[in-house]
């Protein structure tokens, strides 16, 4: 009888055991599945979060540019009752970036999350990179002033004695290869009474002669060309390349007699405009300028980059007009005369300067963006980069973690 009922004791606490364990999964299980409900419903909620982000930045990209300046007796109340996005557009327009948020969406609820959008332009300088498609003979009657500029500043030699060609005019050499690889015609470049220039004939000749295989051969395009790294297969610039990449141009020299030289290659584009952007530029994008380039100049270019130096210093002065946010440490130029108003007295610009100067970004400007959508203590976080075309932002990289 005793052994009976400890059996059927036994049972029962092997039972309750058994069911313990059941609840208990079942209780773990329901905790993990909120978990997962939880962490779900906020993840799903920063993607949304990311996606108003990029519509918000995609109001600031498209009408930035169109923000009116700050004036002294605006009505700024006003002004943000018709664009609510008036301040952050207009650090974008003068500073090339700015930031929107941290935005709650949901102001009734502040547990719905934020989002923060970062705008910033893409390396100012590389976006007012001078574009070489601007720079021939059917669109620029200076441009032959412009490179030469360009090269003296970079420390390439007008002249340079060679291995095989004796002392070549490697100045004329660049610009008359450049030229017809450019252009639209057939005919070769004569520069100073000496054809220097290379059409197809030339190069074919050359590819010949050094048994290129046929998908390695280039040809002048007698057009823009879409990628700075095509100047490499020019006359002139293929046959030096330290004139591109930078380096030793004149390897084959001895020591003493070579030549290092800065490369071309992050000074120019292929888009947008030849002209410099004063408000977001380099020393040595201004020095491709007349009248900021002195040709009088001595070979350090001390004068030269004296006065390029002074526009950018320019820059961190207080324009001297009625409307001006005193609240700012740097303003950018209005037009030349703002320029002028600005630089030391010791300094001279000739008026020519004026013609290759502009004071706002081109319409083909890079923007890269990062959108953070943030909810209870989750982030995401996508990076982009686009540009604006028809009043339309236009991606060229998305990427979301």
């Amino acid at each position: 009888m005793i052994c009976r009922r400890g059996s059927a004791l036994l049972m029962a606490l092997w039972i309750i055991a058994v069911l313990s364990i059941m609840v208990l999964s079942f209780a773990t299980e329901a905790h993990l599945q909120s978990g997962i409900n939880v962490y779900v419903r906020e993840r799903n909620r920063t993607i949304r979060l990311v996606e108003a982000g990029r519509h918000l930045a995609e109001v600031v990209l498209c009408g930035y540019s169109d923000a009116p300046d700050w004036s002294e007796d605006e009505d700024l109340e006003k002004l943000l009752e018709d664009d609510r996005w008036l301040l952050e557009k207009r650090e974008l327009k003068t500073a090339s970036r700015c930031v929107v948020g941290p935005i709650l969406p949901d102001a009734d609820n502040p547990e719905s999350g934020t989002v923060t959008v970062e705008i910033e332009l893409v390396d100012a300088g590389a976006e007012n990179a001078i574009n070489i498609n601007e720079l021939c003979a059917d669109r620029d009657q200076n441009y032959r002033t412009r490179l030469e500029m360009i090269f003296q500043t970079h420390g390439i030699p007008e002249e340079l004695e060679t291995e095989k060609d004796g002392t070549v005019k490697l100045w004329s050499l660049l610009i008359a290869g450049w030229n017809d690889w450019r252009d639209e015609d057939d005919v070769s470049t004569v520069i100073d009474g000496e054809d220097l220039g290379a059409e197809k004939t030339w190069y074919k000749n050359e590819y010949d002669e050094d048994k290129v295989e046929d998908e390695d051969r280039r040809f002048p395009r007698n057009g823009a060309i879409p990628d700075i790294q095509e100047l490499g297969y020019v006359r002139g610039f293929k046959d030096y390349p330290a004139v591109l990449t930078g380096g030793i141009i004149n390897p084959w020299a001895k020591k003493d007699d070579q030549i290092s030289v800065t490369g071309l290659a992050k000074l120019f584009g292929v888009t947008g405009s030849a002209k410099v952007n004063v408000n977001s530029c380099t020393v040595e994008q201004l020095l491709s300028v007349p009248g900021i380039f002195d040709e009088d100049d001595d070979e350090q270019l001390e004068n030269s980059r004296a006065a390029a130096q002074a526009i950018l210093d320019g820059l961190a002065k207080m324009p001297d007009r009625a409307n001006v946010d005193e609240s700012r440490s740097s303003w950018p130029y209005s037009d030349w005369a703002d320029v002028i108003s600005r630089i030391d007295d010791g300094v001279q610009l000739g008026s020519e300067a004026a013609n290759y100067l502009v004071y706002k970004p081109s319409g083909e400007s890079i923007f890269k963006l990062k959108i953070t959508g943030e909810s209870m203590g989750m982030k995401h976080v996508a990076s982009a980069e686009c540009y604006v075309k028809d009043k339309k932002v236009r991606y060229i990289k998305w990427r979301e973690d």
